[in-house]
């Protein structure tokens, strides 16, 4: 069992409980265990002061340059995706500028079978039109 964690006073977005709040949420093995206001602190609990943060279940980048398939010396679809969840991020949209690039339907089932594969932050392939 890990630390509980008190985040104490950070603007909490969540969009899909419709939530804008300055709360303070308690996290237990990862997840939050209670949000509110004033939140009593257990004994054991590593407590944040994220007053002036915003606190969100993760972001999106829409513009990720993966590399792969091609450049895989520069970066990997899975060391894009862990590097995306260290920044906050829990979804990432790979643009199509692979070599080759990302243009026909195995070249996205590529993408997203790699991206699941590394099991880190989702992984969208955009696609290219070729002419």
């Amino acid at each position: 069992m890990n630390r509980p964690i008190l985040l104490r006073g950070g603007r909490v977005i969540d969009p899909s409980q419709q939530l804008d709040e300055r709360l303070d949420l308690l996290l237990v093995d990862g997840r939050v265990a209670q949000a509110g206001l004033a939140l009593a602190v257990p004994d054991i609990a590593q407590v944040l002061d994220v007053a002036g943060m915003v606190v969100a279940p993760g972001f999106v980048d829409l513009h990720v340059h993966l590399r792969e398939p091609g450049d895989e010396h520069k970066e990997t679809i899975a060391s894009g995706a862990r590097a995306a969840v260290a920044g906050g991020f829990t979804s990432i949209c790979a643009m199509p500028n692979t070599r080759p690039p990302i243009d026909d339907p195995a070249a996205v089932g590529f993408v997203r079978a790699e991206g699941e594969r590394a099991g880190f932050a989702h992984v969208y392939p955009v696609g290219a039109v070729s002419v």
